[in-house]
């Protein structure tokens, strides 16, 4: 049995902007962060507003690895809301960390619901801008190909 490959087609490039992050302490698996999401804004086939109030509830794991466990919303210039849950890993590299994460988007009935069963993945890196401190993602659906 053969299967198709899997195809990646950009969806959206948010600009997150994010506070000061709490330091929760140590926990089982490594140390807890959670880093308010405080705005932002989201491009491409997604158009629209990163909404204040989500939060990364992020571990800094023993072998250096991050973990991303993100909720917030996304409010469209057509002013559907979707909840975003980010969830992945953040890993050292030679040219700097490396983020790669899955995403599940809850959207309502209407012309975005697709989004609610559409595989979603992710790629995540800090912004090296000045400003607001802020974290840029990249999400991509995926789907089948042709052999």
């Amino acid at each position: 049995m053969s299967h198709p490959p899997l195809v990646l087609e950009p969806l959206a490039e948010l600009r997150v902007e994010i506070g000061e992050p709490i330091d929760a302490g140590p926990v089982p698996g490594g140390r807890r962060s959670i880093i308010p999401i405080t705005g932002g804004t989201v491009g491409g086939r997604l158009e629209g507003e990163v909404v204040p109030g989500g939060a990364d509830w992020s571990l800094q794991r023993g072998d250096g690895t991050g973990t991303v466990s993100a909720t917030y919303a996304v409010r469209l210039a057509d002013g559907t809301v979707l909840t975003i849950t980010n969830q992945g890993t953040v890993s050292a590299r030679g040219d700097g960390p490396l983020g790669l994460t899955a995403i599940r988007i809850e959207a309502p009935e209407g012309p975005w619901a697709f989004l609610n069963d559409t595989p979603v993945v992710g790629s995540l890196a800090l912004d090296p801008g000045e400003g607001r401190p802020a974290v840029w993602l990249k999400f991509y659906t995926v789907r089948a190909g042709t052999s």
